[in-house]
This record gives structure tokens, C-alpha cells and sequence, in this order.
């Protein structure tokens, strides 16, 4: 019966130590996912600010912008759904979103809305050449990134630089 009962429990623990791995390796696949998204998300708005900024007046065409403006909202849609309780591995060091994201869940909603809102109103604004609006979508969209980065994201001092702008809300100049 002891044979037996050592047999159950080792095959349990290696079921669950698998399982656990799985679920660890799950949460780290989708911090590696969500990441990218962010990254590519941020290229798109580096490349879109001249663009609103400087009304139109550079190579960089309207197919463009708004296109660029598209995958932002893409990639804040896709990846919305990527903050599970799972993947919260920030105590090991894993992902910089801060615990504070699991903690609050409605006020990170509500940024994520936020942003997700801005960028519909800039893929609008930019459908309908109505540049002050895009730049108002633009400033909100920072706004909301801004916000939710200086609330919900970790860094070390020496990512700080690399940061600021995109934290300080202010993705162009005319933000007030």
C-alpha cells in the first residue's frame, strides 16, 4: 500500500510539475507577445508624430499614417486580452508590468479604454483629414499610454532616458 501510495504521489507532483511548467512557460510566451506588440505599437507612434505634427507636410503620406494608425489600433485589440492573472510573473523579474496590474484591474481597464479609444478617434481623424482632431487623438492617445506606463510599468533608471517620452503624455508637441 506505502509502494503504491509513493507511486500515486510522484506521478501527481510530476503531473502537476508539468503542468506548472506548461502554465510558466504559457505566461512567459505571452509576456514575449504582448512586448512585441508594445514595441511595434511605439514605432508606429514615433513615425506618426511628425506626420500630425507638421500637418502633412512630409514624405510620410496619409496611406501611411493611416495605416500606421490602423495597426496601433490593432495592437492595442489584440493584445488587450494578454494581462491574465497568469501571466503576472513580474516577482521573478520576467515581464516590467508592474504587480500594481493585478491589483487594479478596473483602473487599467479603464486606461487600456482609453487608449483604445484614442487610437479609433486617430484612425477616424486621419480617414477625414481633420488634423486637429488627430492631433487631439494623438495627445490623448499619449495621455493614456503616459498614465498607464507611469502607473502599471517597472523599469530600471537606465531605461528611464529611453522612456521619458512616451511616459511624459506628450507624443507631439502641442499637448497641453
Amino acid at each position: 500500500m506505502f509502494k503504491l501510495l509513493t507511486t500515486l504521489y510522484v506521478l501527481i507532483l510530476s503531473i502537476s510539475i508539468g503542468m506548472a511548467n506548461s502554465d510558466f512557460e504559457n505566461a512567459q510566451e505571452t509576456i514575449e507577445v504582448r512586448k512585441t506588440a508594445m514595441q511595434a505599437l511605439w514605432i508606429r507612434v514615433k513615425r506618426l508624430a511628425p506626420y500630425v505634427e507638421l500637418n502633412e507636410q512630409i514624405d510620410y503620406g496619409k496611406d501611411i499614417a493611416e495605416q500606421d494608425a490602423k495597426e496601433i489600433q490593432l495592437l492595442l485589440r489584440k493584445t488587450k486580452s494578454m494581462w491574465s492573472n497568469s501571466s503576472n510573473l513580474s516577482g521573478k523579474g520576467f515581464t516590467n508590468a508592474n504587480p500594481s496590474i493585478w491589483a487594479l484591474p478596473d483602473y487599467f481597464k479603464k486606461l487600456y479604454n482609453d487608449a483604445e479609444q484614442s487610437a479609433n478617434s486617430l484612425v477616424y481623424s486621419i480617414e477625414k483629414d481633420n488634423i486637429e482632431n488627430t492631433e487631439l487623438a494623438m495627445c490623448n492617445l499619449g495621455k493614456a499610454c503616459g498614465t498607464c506606463h507611469a502607473n502599471f510599468r517597472r523599469l530600471l533608471t537606465t531605461q528611464l532616458a529611453n522612456e521619458v517620452s512616451g511616459w511624459s503624455g506628450q507624443y507631439i508637441k502641442s499637448c497641453n
